[in-house]
């Protein structure tokens, strides 16, 4: 296959990054997020382009336990938008990749994950597609639930589709084979088409984008059931259950023709309009249906469009309306907005959410339309997921993070870190081999082994409360358990000290993590958050580094053509956050006086 020749590699990078900026942004404030506190904490909540930590009611039942998260930590949203970027990786066998080894894997570290996923989820791990029905009455009630399932779980992720697919033929044809994976109604899968139609129009278009031209793109995508019906695999339904598929699909186009009548309407009103006002109309606070695929999609069609020249505002209103799906209804209407303006408005939301390089590298090899031969796994087995999990209980971080384990989806991974939550959970921090960061928690046993962390001398518990990672952009991201070094030679102060470790992070290439209040910048520098209203000195402190390319370096802090050259004894001259000079030279060019060396 060849490249994305339609779309620019910085709308592909603005909508994976947006798409997860936006998820992270607005999973606290889900209805059905969990957040401890409920709705009175959500409505205390201030609109802000920031990441906050939170923690969440997580599991089921009797074992209900709180779960921590950490800034800028993303949800299922983001998990299955990945899951689906990785199996294009496997060119015209991305389905097999998707149902064989991404979707029964899923379930080991999803975060928040929504009912119809988990189901079909589990069915593809037994081995057998969710439309397929057993003799009990419960496998029979999980197929009538798997053909009511229209919520937005397809939309969310579909984007790789997008960026892959160079026709609409063969974008229906992606989006409706995908979809039935997980959900069998049709609010599902027009949800899903009208939003791929509408980001793939915003994709291509970016300066272009004109007034309404969303809601044109999204209307192709009302598809008749005519060409709906040959992508739909042997076997799928029975002719009854086709001809109620047929008809519900029929009614749910005319249901979204109405959606978009409301949008056209609310838009050509201008700032008369309250956009509060609309999401309301089209059912985005109503509990019934706020999860619709088509009533999300239309959602994020809208303040995609209503606010295409104020980005952050339409992010900002999407991620904190009250009662609303706020992560999904977020991530798609960022990811649309980060297909027409790249990444830049998002500030540092772009650098800290969770895996921002590795979400870089991807959406790099989507819009290049990448191929990888790697082969998969058979799906795994519960022996399988339950010898993942006794690896778990038996390691302890210190060997962890330097023994490569096997992870069920044919990647391999080492234990970053590991924690007890609420001393009931044993939480694993997982780096797998290509980048991205996930988290297994496991209940531990009735007398669990100490937990030693890599470096430590002693168990310690929720150490990590409060980590927020920096990460820099094209690069594969380090280790959650790097710890700082207290015998530092130089600690200096930061206004901000998530803005400045992004900027160190962007101009040494690396990850920095920020812990209680402190980021290492080098193995000689750590910043620490200053207390507000302290004044401080930054004028009589300068900083040196020494790096591999000044070029890159420039291209990293969006410096421009004139100071990419490659003359090995240029020395680039910057300020950071803070008002210091910072003076960048190349290795090896003779100057040996340099005052750090990261």
């Amino acid at each position: 296959m060849t490249g994305n020749t339609r779309m620019s590699a910085q709308a592909a990078t603005g909508i994976f990054l947006a798409a997860a900026a936006g998820d992270a942004l607005g999973w606290p404030q889900e209805a059905r997020g969990g957040l401890v506190g409920g709705q009175k904490e959500r409505d205390g909540a201030k609109p802000q382009m920031t990441f906050r930590s939170w923690i969440r009611h997580a599991g089921h039942y009797s074992g209900r336990y709180r779960d921590p998260v950490q800034p800028g930590e993303y949800s299922d949203d983001t998990q299955l938008l990945l899951a689906t970027a990785r199996a294009c990786l496997a060119g015209d066998h991305w389905w097999q990749r998707l149902t064989e080894a991404e979707l029964p894997t899923w379930p080991l570290y999803q975060r928040g994950g929504g009912g119809a996923v988990l189901r079909a989820a589990a069915a593809w791990a037994s081995g057998r597609p969710p439309w397929e029905s057993g003799s009990s009455a419960r496998a029979q009630d999980a197929v009538a639930r798997y053909r009511n399932a229209g919520a937005n779980g397809i939309a969310m992720r579909i984007a790789p589709h997008v960026l892959r697919a160079d026709t609409s033929h063969a974008l229906i044809r992606r989006v409706v084979r995908d979809g039935i994976t997980t959900h069998g109604h049709p609010r599902a899968l027009v949800g899903a088409l009208v939003y791929a139609f509408a980001l793939g129009h915003a994709a291509q278009a970016q300066a272009t984008h004109g007034f309404g031209d969303s809601i044109q793109a999204a209307a192709n995508g009302l598809i008749d059931a005519d060409q709906i019906l040959p992508e739909l695999p042997t076997g799928w339904a029975t002719d009854s259950e086709l001809d109620r598929f047929v008809g519900a699909w029929h009614d749910t186009n005319k249901e979204t023709q109405q959606l978009l009548e409301i949008i056209t309407d609310s838009l050509h009103q201008g700032a008369m309009s309250n956009p509060e006002t609309t999401l309301e109309r089209l059912g985005c606070t109503d509990p019934k249906v706020n999860g619709s695929g088509t009533v999300t999609a239309t959602a994020a069609i809208y303040l995609a469009s209503r606010f295409a020249a104020r980005p952050q505002n339409g992010l900002l209103t999407a991620a904190f309306l009250r009662k609303a799906d706020t992560d999904t209804l977020a991530s798609m209407t960022s990811a649309m907005l980060g297909a027409l303006h790249g990444i830049d408005w998002l500030g540092d939301l772009a650098v800290t959410v969770q895996d921002a390089a590795y979400l870089t590298k991807v959406a790099e090899h989507s819009h290049a339309r990448t191929v990888a031969a790697d082969q998969w796994p058979d799906p795994p087995s519960r022996h399988q997921r339950d010898g993942l999990k006794r690896t778990l209980l038996t390691a302890s971080a210190s060997e962890g993070s330097a023994k490569p384990h096997e992870f069920p989806d044919g990647r391999s991974f080492r234990i970053a870190d590991l924690e007890t939550v609420n001393n009931q959970i044993l939480r694993a921090r997982l780096q797998l081999s290509d980048g991205q960061t996930v988290l297994i928690d496991t209940p531990l046993p009735d007398t669990p082994p100490p937990l030693v962390r890599a470096g430590s001398r002693s168990p310690k518990l929720n150490d990590d409360a409060g980590e927020q990672t920096a990460s820099a952009l094209g690069t594969t991201a380090a280790l959650a358990n790097e710890d700082v070094t207290p015998e530092a030679a130089v600690i200096l102060a930061a206004r901000s000290l998530t803005r400045s470790a992004a900027f160190y992070a962007r101009l040494t290439g690396r990850d920095i993590s920020v812990r209680s209040g402190t980021a290492r910048i080098s193995p000689g520098l750590l910043l620490r958050q200053q207390s507000a209203n302290t004044p401080m000195d930054t004028t009589s402190v300068s900083l040196q580094f020494t790096v591999g390319l000044l070029a890159d370096v420039a291209r990293r802090l969006g410096l421009g053509k004139e100071h990419s050259s490659r003359n090995p004894r240029e020395v680039l001259e910057v300020k950071d956050p803070d008002g210091r000079t910072v003076r960048i030279s190349q290795r090896g060019a003779g100057n040996e006086s340099e005052v750090y060396d990261p």
